[in-house]
């Protein structure tokens, strides 16, 4: 994974050299050219005394540059200069007319022992167990040791979750970085007090903060860490404010979130946060607000990802008369033959034979494919023994949420003669692998047959026979193993030829499929790629909407991005809460989530319904008879079909004219993006509110 942390940040600029000397406790003593203060950090045993001896050598005051504190414009390091806590802290420390020569300051950073402040800093730089714990996998994932080669209190077990040495390491280690500085960050503890003290002080927003957290986790294979805990980096993400590592570690998050909904969409509402991902990794702590942000971009992903594949494999398959070796066909029953039966049971039968190929891949048992490319499966941390057969665990609706799914048909190698679905699923319909999910309840004629060669052959010189009495016959002969396509005689070289040429049309059929896994396959953002993560990570602006604006997403801390999707039902598998800065004053606690999608999960409001679902899954309510346009219905028989009114990577666009528009819809309704056929008004509503995708159909 690239390392964003290298590129030039805007806050940094030239930095002055420190001097530094080891103390006898081994926490560097800051002497800082054209020091003006004092930095007391006193150990637990020390005692004031009435004379400038150090009591012992970890009682010897840093001398720093108290610009290098006051420029951050920190609340809390600007406290400590003001008048009266520097007469008091003179005072106490017995400095007054004592201040060595070019020190005009003292300020004292000793961690609390008592009170409320103490608490507040120990909860802060409490280290959560994966961090306790990275160091564990130096040998296992290659981190360097320049990050986690130091060594903690309680090494020989697991370092404390706080340290009273390492707070006031800590503590040096900021005053080193804002003094411009690189602290000796050699283990993940040492990072994560860094980090909290950083944000406890207000300055974790600092350039020179930034670049030591970004350099330590994106230093090589220490980028693991996001993937292997990433509610820790997304915490740290949040502290510092940085974008990228937020998207990263949220992409993981959403994605596993997305996988253990659609695993227990039939299962009834969930009582509480899952402890565990589908695949075993142990989930950390994450606030309630930031559950939510991943419950909603869940949600919105799970959709966006059926609506991929039912896009791919479904009844329409719009994508196959968009490709270049289907045009002539278009052409054809455009311009030649309006209505042309030959063409509609040939675009049918090339509709069953990729789907079946599409569809065999999926029921395909597999090793999880991240276990297929690493070296890292382990008997008991993740990922384990379990990982490596998850694939297998997963019902055909959820395998569509893996990448191994996607990896698989990317790379797939089927030459000319794809594969064919199993017995199992033979004479099915792609409704019957999920009919627990309402979009997949429409695909009822998407049927997944076993389609001869020889048969797909005989409607291909069919057509062609039809179309140009003097073409060519197809037919293949096998040359290692591989089928290949050959005509029998010369192919019409003229433009305006109908001909239709299968060679030309799987090679586009790999294209786009290939294309298609590379985009769902990889990670949102360029350079972000994922070694041990199965879930897919490919967000879009969907579901980024759900972070604040500074993470790039559309939270503005109002809640308009979430109350703008509707609040699903608690009863029917809704949200926990309604979503970050909504106050309803619900008492529902916070371990309690009933976010799972059955069935009913699926049911919204007109409100919660989109307009992109109509297009994609309603297929009975929305038609459009575009020009150029031809589509065959799975019965061989030609007929007008729908056309997406949302455009995206794999729609087709359509140029529809006006006279289409008024020949196929009676009443428009005010959107102009929006058509409702004969039917009434009511039975539409009632479909709507059936309908299940809870993202808006009909825009305000």
């Amino acid at each position: 994974m690239e390392n964003p942390a290298q590129k030039a940040d805007p806050n940094m600029t030239a930095r002055p050299s420190i001097p530094a000397k080891m103390g006898a406790s081994g926490i560097d003593i800051l002497v800082m050219d054209g020091a003006d203060t004092l930095v007391f950090i006193d150990p637990p045993s020390y005692k004031p005394t009435w004379s400038m001896q150090p009591h012992s050598a970890t009682s010897i005051p840093h001398r720093i540059q108290s610009k290098s504190l006051l420029s951050t414009e920190s609340p809390y390091f600007t406290k400590l200069f003001e008048p009266k806590k520097q007469a008091r802290i003179i005072k106490r420390r017995d400095l007054e007319g004592k201040l060595p020569d070019g020190i005009r300051y003292a300020i004292d950073l000793t961690p609390p022992s008592t009170d409320d402040e103490a608490v507040a800093f120990t909860t802060e730089l409490s280290c959560p167990l994966g961090i306790r714990s990275w160091a564990r996998a130096i040998q296992r994932w290659g981190l360097p040791s320049r990050c986690v080669g130091g060594r903690d209190e309680d090494d020989h077990n697991l370092p404390s979750e706080y340290s009273e040495s390492r707070h006031r390491m800590g503590i040096v280690h900021v005053l080193q970085a804002l003094g411009g500085v690189s602290p000796l960050l050699d283990t993940a503890c040492k990072l994560w007090t860094f980090f909290a003290l950083a944000k406890v002080f207000g300055v974790a927003r600092q350039g020179s903060i930034k670049v030591e957290i970004l350099t330590w986790i994106y230093e090589s294979t220490n980028s693991r860490l996001i993937e292997i805990y990433p509610e820790i980096t997304y915490r740290i993400a949040c502290g510092i404010q940085c974008d990228y590592l937020c998207q990263d570690s949220f992409c993981v998050l959403v994605g596993e979130e997305a996988l253990l909904r659609l695993s227990s969409a039939d299962k009834g509402p969930r009582l509480q946060w899952p402890e565990r991902t589908f695949h075993g990794r142990v989930r950390e702590p994450l606030d309630d607000e930031d559950r939510q942000r991943v419950e909603y971009a869940s949600q919105s992903f799970m959709e966006y990802v059926i609506d991929q594949f039912i896009q791919l494999a479904g009844t329409e398959m719009h994508w196959i008369l968009q490709l270049p070796a289907f045009q002539n066909i278009l052409r054809h029953t455009t311009d030649n033959c309006e209505g042309c039966t030959f063409a509609t049971s040939l675009t049918s039968k090339l509709k069953s034979y990729v789907r079946g190929h599409i569809v065999s891949t999926l029921a395909k048992p597999a090793i999880t494919w991240a276990a297929r490319t690493t070296r890292y499966i382990d008997f008991d941390d993740y990922p384990s023994r379990t990982f490596l057969n998850s694939y297998d665990e997963m019902r055909f609706s959820e395998r569509i949420i893996s990448k191994t799914f996607w990896q698989t048909l990317k790379f797939e190698n089927h030459n000319d003669r794809f594969a064919f679905p199993d017995q199992e699923i033979c004479n099915t319909t792609v409704a019957d692998l999920g009919r627990h999910l309402y979009p997949f309840q429409a695909q009822t004629d998407a049927k997944i047959e076993h389609i001869e060669f020889n048969d797909l052959l005989f409607e291909i010189n069919q057509y062609n026979s039809h179309a140009d009495g003097a073409s060519s016959r197809f037919g293949f002969r096998k040359i290692a193993g591989a089928t290949l396509f050959e005509p029998r005689g010369p192919i019409p070289k003229t433009p305006t030829t109908d001909i239709f040429n299968p060679a030309h049309f799987f090679q586009d059929v790999r294209s786009y499929i290939t294309d298609m896994g590379e985009v769902l396959g990889n990670g949102s953002r360029h350079g972000a790629n994922f070694l041990v993560t199965d879930t897919l990570t490919c967000l879009t602006e969907s579901e980024m909407k759900f972070l604040p604006l500074w993470a790039g997403g559309n939270d503005d801390g109002s809640g308009g991005v979430f109350t703008d999707q509707g609040i699903p039902n608690l009863e029917t598998g809704g949200f926990s809460t309604p979503g970050p800065a909504i106050h309803t004053g619900s008492t529902v606690p916070s371990v309690t989530s009933f976010s799972d999608i059955t069935t009913s999960g699926f049911e919204s409001t007109v409100q919660g319904a989109s307009h992109r679902a109509t297009g994609g899954y309603w297929t009975d309510i929305m038609s459009i008879n575009s020009e150029g346009y031809f589509i065959a219905d799975e019965k061989h028989a030609a007929t007008s079909s729908e056309a997406q009114a949302d455009t995206d990577i794999y729609s087709l666009t359509l140029e529809v004219s006006d006279d289409d528009l008024d020949d196929c819809f009676e009443t428009d309704s005010e959107d102009n993006n929006t058509v409702i056929m004969d039917s009434s008004v009511e039975k539409t509503s009632e479909r709507l509110e059936y309908m299940g995708l809870g993202v808006e159909a009909f825009p305000e």
